[in-house]
């Protein structure tokens, strides 16, 4: 099953881990990007106005289509005009053919940026959680704690645990007049709900981290 399909059934993960896990339901999606690398000698990318290709790398094309369509639309929120790659050329080939028809496309449209997203990991994280006990063991022993304590004595029990889906996607952007990697970042996202959501998080969370260095121009 592709990375990017997987996805799609997170929100159905989610819910059935959330019965089968005995430290109950997963936090709420979090995101973070663990790497990030900018070119020192790169220039500021202009958006505004400026025609930027998405490309998402996966393999089902329906999934895919759906991905660099969200990202297309998050550039063009930028002022940008965002253009699916999907739209231009669904050439997946790795051959040389492959990528001259592929740079052939994107040229002949003008694009002057590139925004690349590849997911690389899917990975179930266990971690053992805490149980905590009622309020009422800081009252009285009898009537308190008593019942609690021997409802649920300790024997040789194992550990709660809550199990986590961790989805690592790489992240892209390149400038097409200079060739040249302008940055990139590889994001770890905990418990996502679906591919599209996962996107947009992404893009934003991008499209900042761009802004803060500095190599965004609009």
């Amino acid at each position: 099953m592709g990375a990017m399909k997987y996805l799609l059934l997170l929100a159905c993960a989610c819910c059935a881990l959330a019965g089968c896990a005995s430290g109950g339901a997963p936090p709420p999606p979090k995101h973070v990007f663990e790497t990030t690398y900018q070119d020192p000698d790169a220039k500021p990318m202009q958006v505004r106005g400026a025609k930027v290709v998405a490309a998402v790398m996966i393999k089902d094309p329906a999934a895919r289509r759906r991905a660099e369509d969200t990202l297309a639309k998050e550039i063009t929120a930028l002022g940008g005009q965002g253009i699916p790659m999907y739209s231009i050329s669904a050439d997946t080939a790795v051959s040389k053919e492959g990528e001259s028809k592929t740079r052939a496309a994107v040229e002949a449209v003008g694009a002057t940026g590139l925004v690349v997203m590849r997911p690389v990991d899917v990975n179930h994280r266990t971690t053992a959680t805490q149980t905590v006990s009622s309020d009422d063991m800081y009252g009285g022993y009898w009537g308190g704690y008593y019942g609690i304590g021997w409802a649920d004595p300790w024997v040789d029990k194992a550990p709660d645990t809550r199990v986590d889906i961790v989805v690592t996607v790489e992240t892209f952007v390149f400038s097409l007049p200079q060739n040249k990697l302008v940055w990139t970042g590889t994001s770890a996202t905990t418990n996502p709900k679906n591919a599209e959501k996962l996107v947009h998080q992404l893009a934003t969370d991008g499209v900042k981290e761009l802004r803060n260095l500095g190599l965004l121009a609009q």
